[in-house]
């Protein structure tokens, strides 16, 4: 472990319970609150240096809460688009029992999972990206992608053998 590496493990383990803290005040969601944290940490790693700061703890919550806000924007966004552009009243014609089965997974991808979890399930299957990728693009650590792709798969798995299509 270089340096760097252990200077950003020691700010986690200094620092994480209250980022989470602030986090969860914000976001009120566990899954989410977590994401955040970790989005601020995995930037600490790609950038090429610690940032300089008096008061480190209030440069990470100051980040935390930036994080925080950048994600209760785009689900505003997305809400609206929802509202303006409602996916219930699309009308399939004469659609086989495949076209029917990808249409649900659809549907559920877009309305149960977390926003960062369908962005990522997005990427690597309609994107076709590899984890590497998908992190660079979505400044989140590999980790992060597969856990995302596992929370993802996992839901799948349990919506759909849950029942009949």
């Amino acid at each position: 472990m270089n340096q760097k590496q252990g200077m950003i493990e020691q700010l986690f383990r200094s620092h994480y319970k209250r980022m989470f803290h602030l986090a969860m005040v914000l976001l009120h969601d566990e899954e989410d609150s977590r994401d955040a944290v970790s989005d601020v940490f995995a930037r600490l790693m790609q950038a090429g240096k610690m940032p300089y700061q008096d008061n480190i703890e209030n440069y990470l919550l100051t980040a935390v809460r930036h994080r925080c806000l950048d994600f209760i924007a785009h689900q505003q966004v997305r809400q609206r688009m929802e509202r303006l552009l409602p996916t219930d009243n699309v009308v399939y014609l004469s659609e086989s029992s495949e076209e029917r089965r990808f249409n649900e997974l659809r549907r559920f991808v877009d309305t149960e999972l977390p926003e960062q979890t369908q962005q990522v399930f997005r990427l690597r299957f309609d994107g076709h990206k590899k984890y590497q990728e998908i992190a660079e693009e979505l400044n989140i650590s590999e980790k992060t992608v597969y856990k995302h792709l596992h929370i993802a798969v996992t839901k799948l798995h349990e919506h759909f053998n849950s029942q009949e299509l």
